[in-house]
């Protein structure tokens, strides 16, 4: 990045020296007054009336002297030989003396006398353009740091798109930024922490088809073998084998739930659906748990944009960790708030307490004498990826209506 920061500072001192030099030469040329041979015939009037005029009042008034033709000697002007030798070529020359008074010289053909005409009162006109030159100037000058930051921040927002872009659904990028840009070298990086990421993603679905087959066929075995010695055998080391199994077996169900919500985000589409049938569908789903825990499930009848399996995932996940730690109730609510979709899971068991950011981390046992369960962490946690391809929140809190844990889903009602 240092040799694109000098290359770009040098470009902006030389771009900016440019422009001083070029406007330094404009405005010395438009301030400086030009001599000009051609006299306004009002001059002769006013100079006229000044000498015709004899009153004091008038004489002291601040007017031209009539200019007149006189005869003077070439010897009387002490002239530069470049004037001198323009003098003698017959041409017409002006001098200006210290009453800031101007005289017209011409030499005669065949004598060395000169033609005076004056005097001339010198009278500064000002250009019609000078006073714009400086604004001019300035108002170059910031299109000149546009033309030259602008290319900087396209580049940026092209970066900044492929980014999102990226994060939406990972895939090979397209190189959008050109070698020749000033931030190249931060694209560059993002393209190589890109592919890397790709590549991650590649072993990560390698490694779950490997557990997915290299264990389950093992553990279909040693079901078949301890079914077979089941006769053999006491039968609390027959159930404490089976517990372990089904330890082994809920470990890989949820390390392959876990891989398919960190792999097959491509498969995300969100679409318009009625809230309150999708809900109540799932409803149904658990109905058979309604003997020992009531659930409650009250919604909006609007339609709603999200995702009908990842949600449908998200929220038999919110449904099942309610049951686990409920005692008699659970409340299943959607309502839409200003255009943001609130689904909340609340439960009347003992709460969540300060664990609440633990218990979104993958792979983080949690153990719960009371209830006498175990778990791997993984229901919650993809709950949360559920949230954020929706561009949402997924909040742990405590319930003021039922007093136990308080699960809430919240995402923009948008495609």
């Amino acid at each position: 990045m240092k040799f694109q920061f000098f290359r770009f500072y040098a470009l902006i001192v030389l771009a900016a020296a440019l422009l001083v030099w070029s406007f330094n030469h404009i405005y010395s040329a438009v301030s400086q007054p030009t001599q000009s041979y051609q006299v306004d015939i009002d001059y002769f009037f006013k100079g006229f009336a000044v000498a015709s005029d004899s009153s004091a009042a008038s004489a002291a008034a601040n007017q031209p002297e009539l200019p007149l033709f006189r005869t003077v000697h070439n010897n009387s002007l002490a002239l530069p030989e470049d004037i001198q030798s323009l003098l003698e070529q017959g041409n017409v020359i002006a001098v200006e003396n210290d009453l800031k008074q101007t005289y017209y010289y011409k030499k005669a053909a065949s004598s060395d006398m000169l033609t005076q005409f004056g005097p001339f009162d010198t009278v500064d006109k000002e250009s019609s353009i000078a006073p714009y030159i400086i604004p001019l100037f300035y108002s170059s000058l910031a299109c000149l740091l546009l033309l030259m930051m602008r290319p900087i921040f396209r580049d940026l927002q092209k970066l900044q798109q492929d980014a999102a872009e990226f994060g939406r659904k990972p895939q090979p990028m397209k190189r959008t930024v050109k070698e020749s840009s000033n931030i190249y070298p931060l694209a560059h990086s993002f393209y190589a922490m890109s592919n890397k990421i790709l590549n991650f993603i590649q072993m990560n679905k390698d490694l779950s088809r490997t557990i997915s087959h290299e264990i389950r066929t093992p553990l279909a075995r040693m079901k078949f073998m301890l079914e077979i010695i089941s006769p053999n055998i006491k039968p609390s080391q027959k159930e404490r084998l089976q517990s372990d199994i089904s330890e082994i077996e809920s470990l890989v169900s949820d390390y392959l739930s876990f891989a398919k919500v960190e792999n097959e985000t491509d498969t995300i589409h969100r679409a318009e659906y009625s809230i309150k049938q999708f809900l109540q569908d799932i409803h149904d789903k658990f109905s058979i748990y309604e003997e020992k825990t009531t659930i409650e499930c009250r919604s909006d009848d609007v339609l709603v944009y999200f995702d009908k399996a990842s949600l449908s995932i998200a929220v038999q996940n919110l449904l099942t960790n309610a049951l686990r730690f409920s005692q008699n109730t659970i409340s299943l609510d959607f309502q839409l708030d200003d255009n943001t979709c609130v689904l909340s899971v609340e439960d009347d068991g003992p709460g969540v307490g300060d664990n609440a950011s633990q218990l979104m981390q993958p792979f983080s046992r949690k153990n719960v004498k009371e209830q006498n369960h175990k778990g791997f962490g993984l229901g919650l946690y993809i709950v949360r990826k559920v949230a954020i391809w929706h561009e949402g929140d997924f909040i742990i809190s405590q319930s003021n209506k039922l007093g136990g844990a308080k699960m809430e889903l919240r995402w923009p009602n948008q495609a």
